[in-house]
């Protein structure tokens, strides 16, 4: 087969080489077996110090199972924004390689659909920087008084919010099921010059996990990509955040009188927030004692609630990638092959990813 890149006469890619490969959650050395290459020749690829031959790419794109032209992409890849440190030190590095690569898959895909799809929102997110952000007062603002500016800027009424992801995407945001592969991250968020603010989802997190963790990220991206903090600080912010927008403090204060499962698992059906959630939000507003908060730990471990709780909201389904998508096909015409060629991605693999009543648990695979 002779290798005909898709971007016209570009070059080959080192920095998709490893995309690819990490991707898959392959190593060099498994990756060099697979295509039958030497590990030092592979090495040299993926630094740019030797151009792979027609013949070895086509052997990658084999095991990889990627077309060729994905090689030929031009650009580079973005890690991990610097307010996930501390959850990036708990990754391996395979998994940390594997979720930053799916990350980078999914957003080159927004890069090639917002080409010839006009975005449409009259709102935004704004970026906010505590020590510039004139409030409703003329003492520094606090975190829970930006969540409520939010609110109100968006014109959010009392009460839940109704649907967490239709609202960031409402405000010009894209959220992006991925499949992490691992229950240590369940959201991350990138804004980065020329495209929407992009809301990268685990779609194997709980749904009411998932509600709060995109608060949690929307806190970042008001208020961290102008200025950078402690890790520790900037995550104390974005869950001090989360919790004011998603449970504003005048409005659960009277239902917290009462502190018990039965009481939490009521305002969870309501409000659509862990009971976990709801827990840390009473001990930070000083509405339980230290005590009872021991006590409610205590007794959601015998339960087996720490990691999944029962009862769990209805989980809430991005739909403006696939707008994108379904624009391209039905609007502009794409075929499903065009549409794979223009991802780069194999006609199978294109189908798991976007077809038209997708599985909630499809995702870019690893082959062995």
């Amino acid at each position: 087969n002779v290798v005909t890149p898709h971007w016209g006469m570009a070059s080959f890619n080192p920095h998709m080489l490893i995309l690819a490969r990490e991707s898959r959650g392959l190593t060099q050395a498994e990756l060099s077996a697979g295509a039958d290459l030497g590990q030092g020749t592979l090495s040299k690829y993926e630094t740019g110090m030797l151009a792979p031959s027609d013949d070895a790419v086509n052997s990658l794109a084999s095991v990889l199972a990627y077309p060729a032209a994905f090689f030929y992409q031009p650009g580079q890849t973005y890690g991990f924004p610097p307010f996930h440190y501390r959850k990036r030190k708990k990754l391996s590095a395979k998994a940390l390689g594997r979720i930053v690569a799916e990350m980078n898959i999914r957003r080159m895909h927004v890069q090639r659909l917002v080409l010839s799809y006009e975005l449409k929102s009259s709102r935004f997110i704004p970026e906010i920087d505590l020590d510039e952000y004139q409030g409703q007062s003329p003492k520094r603002p606090n975190v829970e008084e930006v969540a409520r500016s939010v609110r109100e800027a968006w014109m959010l009424p009392s009460g839940p919010v109704a649907n967490m992801v239709d609202l960031i995407e409402e405000n010009g945001g894209i959220v992006i099921p991925c499949a992490f592969g691992s229950d240590l991250i369940d959201a991350m968020s990138q804004r980065i010059d020329g495209l929407p603010v992009l809301f990268f989802i685990n779609i194997g997190a709980p749904a009411d996990r998932i509600r709060h963790t995109l608060a949690h990220e929307l806190a970042h991206m008001v208020l961290h990509t102008t200025t950078f903090k402690a890790d520790d600080e900037m995550e104390r912010e974005a869950d001090n955040f989360a919790g004011a927008f998603l449970l504003p403090p005048d409005e659960v204060r009277h239902q917290l009188r009462r502190f018990d499962l039965r009481q939490l698992a009521n305002m969870k059906a309501y409000w659509k927030v862990s009971m976990a959630s709801i827990a840390v939000r009473a001990e930070k507003l000083n509405l339980i004692t230290p005590y009872q908060s021991k006590m409610f730990w205590i007794e959601m471990g015998k339960l087996g609630y720490r990691k999944r709780e029962p009862n769990e909201p209805p989980p809430e389904t991005p739909t403006k990638l696939r707008r994108m998508v379904d624009y391209h096909r039905r609007t502009l015409g794409y075929s499903d092959a065009e549409m794979a060629d223009l991802l780069c991605l194999t006609a199978a693999e294109f189908n798991a990813m976007y077809s038209p009543e997708p599985s909630p648990r499809r995702h870019l695979r690893v082959v062995t």
